[in-house]
């Protein structure tokens, strides 16, 4: 193992932990949101810490082609949020923007001062 090379066993378990631990709070983020662009932005951190791993794996286990893997997943993860740009795009407001209604007037004077139709 590359790891006992090194001369720090213990790296590799505490890195794989910390991933875990630090994947744990990313996946509690996308599940409570509140908003869209929170999830997306806890997607690609998901998708990051998981090209973490698989790199941390490729070292540990001295397999050079799970590195490929990781580079695949990088240019999947991209082309997911340029997708989730050009979808919140589309829709012709931006990520933080909350949609909303305009306010109804609350009593019948105020519709004629905003110069609307009574």
């Amino acid at each position: 193992m590359m790891g006992e090379i090194a001369g720090a066993a213990w790296v590799l378990p505490l890195t794989f932990a910390l991933q875990g631990i630090s994947a744990a709070l990313v996946l509690a983020r996308l599940v409570r949101g509140p908003r869209a662009a929170d999830r997306v932005v806890a997607i690609d951190a998901l998708t990051m810490i998981a090209i973490g791993v698989i790199a941390l794996l490729a070292i540990s286990t001295a397999q050079p082609m799970l590195l490929d893997a990781a580079v695949v997943l990088a240019l999947v993860s991209f082309l997911g949020t340029t997708a989730f740009i050009l979808m919140f795009r589309r829709r012709g407001r931006g990520a933080d923007e909350a949609v909303t209604a305009p306010p109804e007037p609350t009593r019948p004077g105020d519709a004629h001062a905003a110069g609307e139709k009574p």
